[in-house]
């Protein structure tokens, strides 16, 4: 059994292994670095996918619903009730294409037969088995042949996130989001920040007081009482500023007064 120490990493012991690797795997994906990955899913002996996950993904898109039951129903550390959703999900999106099929292949008996064997004996809210009965009736919500991959996909998405965490594949993109919040935290705490520089993810960012401007260039007079706000230009080249002697004065960088009102 793998111990705690080994499962984890960090000075703080908070970041799981595996994820972390399932991290690496997708971003190194993503980037082309397919070779890479493969090696590194050989040297960890972790694979990108977990295994139910890959079970479930393919099982959905392929529409092998009693398989993809089995699959859910094997994974034992699901919940009673995400189990039943799960459940509920899938039977749904059976129903909904079975609708579909020609009047020849008996679309409607076997989308009914399947509402009262199946789907009505889950321990759900019965507002739900009410409004599939009624699609028996209006065909609102029927799934056609043009559909099917996108509402499979989506289906997979809502099943996954059913799942329990060790079964799951990280978002695309999340280890460069990550890295992006991390950053932009740092960006944020940097009492002096005033760098257009490029951040260096080799350190912690950090700017100094040598960074704000401490040398006056020129001094501004025209206004009678004291000034309650100044904003540059996003070009820099202009500056308004307000009083509460009821004026505001537009200047230009190294002119001086242009407008007053």
């Amino acid at each position: 059994m793998e111990n705690s120490s080994s499962r984890f990493l960090g000075d703080r012991q908070i970041i799981d292994k595996t994820q972390f690797i399932r991290l690496i795997l997708q971003s190194l994906s993503s980037l082309g670095f397919s070779r890479s990955a493969s090696a590194l899913e050989s040297e960890s002996g972790i694979p990108s996918n977990p295994p139910e996950y890959s079970a479930i993904s393919s099982q959905t898109l392929a529409g092998e619903w009693d398989d993809l039951i089995s699959t859910i129903d094997s994974i034992p550390d699901v919940d009673l009730d995400s189990r039943s959703i799960a459940r509920f999900l899938v039977w749904k999106e059976q129903f909904l294409e079975i609708l579909g099929l020609d009047e020849e292949q008996n679309g409607v008996v076997l989308a009914r037969n399947l509402l009262w064997e199946r789907i009505s004996g889950l321990d759900l809210d019965r507002k739900r088995v009410h409004r599939l009965a009624r699609v028996l009736i209006d065909g609102e919500g029927v799934v056609g042949a043009e559909e099917k991959e996108r509402r499979r996909l989506g289906l997979l998405s809502d099943l996954v996130g059913l799942m329990p965490e060790r079964v799951r594949v990280p978002p695309s993109g999340r280890l460069e989001e990550l890295v992006e919040m991390a950053v932009m935290r740092q960006l944020d705490s940097c009492f002096y920040h005033n760098s257009p520089r490029e951040v260096c993810l080799y350190e912690d960012h950090e700017c100094g007081r040598e960074q704000i401007p401490s040398k006056c260039s020129q001094i501004l007079h025209d206004h009678k009482n004291e000034v309650w706000f100044v904003q540059f230009s996003n070009s820099g080249k202009y500056l308004a500023s307000s009083s509460s002697d009821c004026t505001a004065i537009i200047w230009m960088r190294g002119r001086g007064k242009i407008y007053k009102c």
